[in-house]
């Protein structure tokens, strides 16, 4: 509808008090318009929902809409549901710590703004961090072939080929017989073990094989994982998502086996180890981010100087100087930084 005002209104809080001008938006679920507003002294914000500034569109009944703001290395969200004949929204926030937030997990947005010499929101928006800090989460990712955080990969499914399986030298040793004597070679067709895409594993929620003949529909089957009083798989490998099976091998071709399963690291792990790893990436994901935000900002800073010098047609930005000289000082860091990481054993590519 257009024309007629909502209201959505409200205090942005942290520690009990009204935060002064920062940005809040509001989202239309939608439309996914949004529109924006600045905090006054005391904290308040006001949208209208029948301004066309902000949102084009107007506004339905039954429509959602979702109030949110990142200041500094906090953030909130409220949703609220337009029910006529109501036409005012009164939606208070209060600021949590961004690093409880689903937005990021590698680092703080606290942790850039220290390293930009104690930075704030006033030069740098939160919400351009968090931009940049979550393409350099991916990047890592990408890079390492695992997550730095735990991560629920659902009904993973895979193709067993002589490649991707294989017998587990246990196998080896005790087919056909119970002697000592070793065997590198086995003429049956049942193959027990597999590996994960990704890894380490930390918990599988459920593994399944298909019993389906190859043109037929799927027909899954639980396994149950051998915890010492019995079971079908164990994971004989976390570190490298290697998985065997005990009994119910899983039989040649598409869709032969699935799982569900936790993947990667826990970021609360008292694991001295676990703890280095995090600590690393940390550091690394807190640079890129910086040399990200550093690389977009030198472009105003090519224009805008109070330190200009000029020498005829030769002319020195020195705002751009200083921002080349960040970016060349901190990459031996990175580069060392991704040395590590690699002689821990992730591959990076």
């Amino acid at each position: 509808m257009a024309g007629i005002p909502i209201l959505i209104y409200g205090q942005i809080k942290e520690s009990g008090s009204g935060v002064n001008a920062i940005t809040v938006k509001c989202r239309n679920e939608t439309t996914n318009e949004v529109g924006t507003a600045t905090t006054d002294s005391n904290g308040l914000y006001l949208f209208d929902l029948s301004d066309t500034n902000n949102f084009p569109s107007g506004w339905a009944d039954e429509q959602s809409l979702t109030v949110y703001t990142i200041y500094s290395n906090f953030e909130g969200q409220e949703t609220v549901t337009i029910a006529l004949l109501l036409y005012g929204y009164e939606q208070d926030i209060t600021l949590s710590a961004v690093t409880d937030s689903e937005l990021i997990y590698y680092t703080t947005v606290q942790n850039v703004f220290d390293e930009l010499d104690a930075k704030t929101s006033s030069d740098i928006s939160a919400e351009r961090i968090v931009k940049a800090i979550q393409r350099v989460e991916g990047l890592i990712e990408l890079k390492t072939g695992t997550f730095f955080k735990q991560e629920t990969l659902t009904d993973e499914t895979h193709t067993a080929d002589r490649y991707s399986l294989d017998i587990s030298p246990d196998y080896l040793d005790t087919v056909s017989s119970m002697d000592a004597l070793r065997r590198d070679s086995w003429r049956g067709s049942v193959m027990n073990r597999v590996k994960t895409t990704y890894a380490p594993i930390i918990s599988i929620t459920s593994l399944s094989i298909n019993q389906a003949g190859f043109n037929a529909a799927d027909s899954w089957t639980a396994l149950t994982e051998q915890t010492g009083s019995g079971g079908d798989f164990m994971i004989e490998d976390a570190n490298s998502g290697i998985i065997d099976f005990i009994t119910n091998y899983p039989r040649f071709g598409k869709r032969s086996w699935k799982l569900t399963y936790v993947v990667g690291y826990d970021r609360d792990s008292t694991d001295r180890r676990v703890i280095a790893y995090l600590k690393v990436v940390e550091r690394l994901t807190t640079l890129l981010a910086c040399k990200a935000i550093i690389s977009t900002k030198l472009t105003g800073s090519m224009f805008d100087s109070s330190q200009d010098i000029k020498i005829g047609t030769i002319e020195i930005k020195s705002g751009a100087m200083s921002g080349k000289q960040y970016l060349t000082s901190v990459e031996p860091e990175i580069k060392e930084l991704w040395g590590q990481l690699d002689d821990w054993g992730f591959e990076v590519i």
